[in-house]
């Protein structure tokens, strides 16, 4: 009876501490049950304060088109354009929202790489030297400028010759292969062989680059001086951008003939001036919404891209959500302030 009273009692404990196991398991799983949903719940939030703020960002700019349609002037420019601000952290419920806009045309096009001949896309040699000077303003080491520009060329062009001798078509790749098309991101700048990424002296130079469609035309009153003296680096130099920062001073640039004969563009030969007014534009079709939403510790970032036609329509052609890398891109054009190198100067807070 004693052996029988011992094996019933360590039956009873086994069920008990089956029990506080199987019990244990349960509140642990729902507990992380609970917490599931309430970070996918949060991050629904987030994302629909950021699309709310997005949808005001493209308000914005229509509103903007239709009061430079009211003063018969279509132009962008981030000094007059109430697009051109930032929204610093804003509280609006349980959440602290930050936005700003970007115009892209106001970076260096790395599509305008190349040209578009019928079905084909052909190396452009001036935007490649283009591009090969303002690289030598960013890298670490500015001997790899024409290297970089070669085989991103490269990468870009139809056909599948090395162009030069610095190039890299698809023998020269392991793992993948050159698109032969435009690129779609300008991330895609890192794919291309001899890309490292320390190559840029700051990761805030990406801010100066963007993937646009072949053709598209700089801002000449949203550009950086960084691009726009790799713009002038062949021509009229530093004087050059000197020139368009004194006249975007006084407001906003909108007639790209007047502003190519007079200064220092005045002695350069028609053709010169006329290749000039050509790669330039006085407005902006595309333009980037970045929107951050915190709420309590959590954060996060949408980047959305869009197309404002003259006609008033906008589309999104890319929405990310990216991670927080690097502060907030501020309003316009991130190097906007920056003065061209020669005099030495940074970045105005």
């Amino acid at each position: 009876m004693k052996q029988q009273r011992g094996i019933a009692l360590i039956a009873v404990l086994l069920l008990v501490a089956l029990m506080v196991i199987i019990g244990t398991e349960v509140m642990f799983r729902q507990d992380r049950y609970f917490a599931r949903t309430e970070s996918l719940v949060g991050w629904d939030q987030r994302y629909q304060y950021a699309m709310a703020a997005e949808v005001v960002a493209l308000r914005a700019l229509n509103d903007d088109l239709a009061q430079d349609r009211n003063h018969s002037v279509l132009t962008d420019d981030c000094v007059n354009d109430f697009w051109a601000v930032n929204l610093p952290p804003t509280p609006y419920e349980n959440a602290w929202i930050t936005a700003s806009v970007q115009d892209l045309q106001g970076r260096f096009n790395l599509n305008s790489l190349v040209v578009q001949n019928g079905e084909t896309f052909e190396r452009n040699p001036t935007a490649y030297q283009r591009l090969v000077n303002l690289l030598q303003q960013l890298l670490e080491s500015p001997r790899e400028a024409e290297l970089l520009a070669s085989e991103l060329s490269d990468w870009i062009d139809s056909n599948n010759l090395v162009d030069d001798i610095q190039g890299a078509e698809d023998g020269d790749y392991r793992w993948r292969r050159t698109p032969n098309i435009p690129i779609a991101h300008e991330s895609e700048f890192r794919a291309i062989k001899s890309f490292r990424a320390d190559s840029f002296k700051e990761p805030e130079y990406w801010g100066l680059f963007a993937a646009l469609p072949v053709g598209t035309k700089l801002n000449v009153n949203t550009a950086s001086s960084l691009v726009l003296d790799a713009y002038f680096a062949d021509t009229v130099g530093d004087v050059g951008t000197k020139y368009v920062m004194e006249q975007r001073e006084k407001g906003a640039i909108e007639d790209l003939a007047q502003l190519f004969a007079n200064g220092p563009f005045g002695a350069l030969d028609e053709e010169v001036q006329q290749e000039l007014r050509e790669a330039f534009s006085v407005r902006t079709d595309y333009f980037q919404v970045m929107v951050e939403v915190k709420t309590g510790q959590q954060s996060q970032r949408l980047v959305t891209r869009v197309q404002r036609k003259e006609s008033g329509d906008i589309r999104v052609y890319s929405r990310q959500l990216v991670p927080r890398l690097m502060p907030m891109e501020p309003a316009c054009n991130p190097f906007y302030y920056v003065q061209s190198e020669e005099e030495g100067s940074g970045v105005n807070d």
